[in-house]
């Protein structure tokens, strides 16, 4: 019996058409960083992507604390497995706020 062992590679070739105006900046920013311009274009894809994802979270946060998004779809966006105390807490104060602002709006009719 022959058990054939796979394994997943850690990179991906991927084919990318880029304008010439963008190609001879990216390679202007590798030269002047002593980079050959793959390695350049990895790390800017790699920062560029930290940004995002952090952009996510906060967006999951805010939205979760205003109300916006429920507790699933919270952990959906954060990738978290509980919801952190501090952000259950913001999202309580958030929701008397509601409430008593309701209240008032109510009383003032």
């Amino acid at each position: 019996m022959i058990t054939m062992v796979t394994t997943k590679k850690k990179t991906t070739q991927l084919g990318l058409r880029i304008e010439n105006e963008l190609l001879e900046k990216i390679e202007r920013l590798a030269e002047l960083e002593s980079i050959d311009k793959m390695s350049w274009i990895r790390r800017a894809l790699a920062t560029f992507i930290q940004g995002e994802e952090t952009g996510v979270i906060d967006d999951a946060i805010e939205d979760y604390i205003a109300l916006r998004i429920d507790e699933t779809e919270f952990k959906k966006y954060s990738k978290l497995k509980d919801v952190p105390s501090d952000i259950k807490n913001a999202r309580a104060e958030f929701l008397k706020f509601i409430i008593q602002k309701n209240k008032e709006d109510t009383k003032r009719r």
